[in-house]
């Protein structure tokens, strides 16, 4: 989002500079791309960064800006983009080393083991359980409400696609459900035909992200853009960075 807002700004005449906390660019846009499958969205984040490259933009990497530090950045305007962070699965054993954030899966920081369990059945759940199946593992989907990738304009194609790839590989898919415990090789789950408990080797969690912007509130001349402002996905952060772009 913010390298919309800055490759828009800049080729408007104005002066941009961004303010990284690590290390890298994308976010957890980065985690999105990691899959073979998702290499168009790679080729677009890639592409974002050699905008920031041709277009001379300053990025500060390892550079984290505290609230009370926005006055004196010496800014006309101030787009704030720092994102979401998973939200937290509070079930007993939810803290065991089996255990696995999405974004630490797509990142490569943990290893799985051949029965997984992926906790959350939206489209990023979903992806990381057809990951799993093109690597030869068995996942295994439990989701809250009565349908996967239950998303507001989801595209068609991409949701009939993972569907097909769940019904030819047998992947088992528990609606309604609810983690009740996580233990060293398997979890119980609560569904409508009473408890459950699934063989796992690994539990993936993917049950969604909570904005975290650095301010509450905002001025005329701050403005909060991407996942920071409403967790979206990929379409709605670049439209609203390119809206925000055009009207500052």
């Amino acid at each position: 989002g913010r390298t919309e807002v800055a490759r828009l700004r800049t080729l408007r005449g104005h002066n941009v500079t961004i303010y990284e906390k690590s290390d890298e660019l994308g976010g957890v846009f980065i985690s999105a791309t990691t899959p073979e499958f998702k290499e168009k969205d790679k080729m677009l984040l890639n592409w974002y960064i050699k905008q920031m490259k041709d277009l001379n933009v300053p990025i500060k990497f390892n550079t984290e800006v505290k609230p009370e530090q926005l006055a004196s950045l010496g800014a006309d305007e101030v787009v704030i983009a720092t994102g979401a962070q998973p939200r937290l699965m509070p079930v007993p054993g939810a803290e065991k080393a089996n255990v696995m954030e999405a974004i630490e899966y797509l990142r490569g920081k943990k290893e799985t083991g051949h029965k997984v369990v992926v906790v959350g059945g939206g489209i990023t759940g979903c992806e990381i359980a057809y990951d799993l199946i093109r690597k030869g593992k068995e996942p295994v989907i439990v989701e809250m409400l009565d349908d996967i990738m239950k998303i507001h304009g989801l595209s068609a194609a991409n949701s009939n696609f993972l569907r097909d790839a769940f019904r030819h590989n047998n992947t088992p898919i528990h609606l309604e459900a609810r983690v009740l415990e996580i233990n060293d090789s398997e979890i119980i789950i609560e569904t409508p035909a009473g408890q459950q408990t699934i063989a796992a080797d690994s539990v993936i969690t993917s049950i969604g992200y909570t904005s975290t912007p650095l301010v509450e509130k905002t001025g005329e001349h701050t403005h909060i853009v991407g996942d920071a402002a409403k967790v979206g996905n990929l379409l709605t952060v670049i439209w609203g960075a390119y809206d925000l772009g055009v009207a500052i």
